[in-house]
């Protein structure tokens, strides 16, 4: 991250981040075919970990 963060500005730069133990797949529901995220999917599974980012 840091290294990332050295290449953009203060407001582009990540400064609070989780790792989490779910792999995202097509099988999970998380990416489309396509390989997209689908990102309602992941919010609704994920939404405690996005709140204590946010809250």
């Amino acid at each position: 991250m840091d290294l990332a963060n050295q290449t953009v500005s203060k407001a582009e730069s990540i400064r609070t981040f989780r790792v989490l133990e779910a792999d995202f797949s097509v099988d999970s529901g998380h990416l489309t075919p396509s390989l997209k995220l689908k990102r309602s999917a992941v919010v609704k599974e994920f939404q405690a970990e996005i709140a204590k980012i946010y809250g």
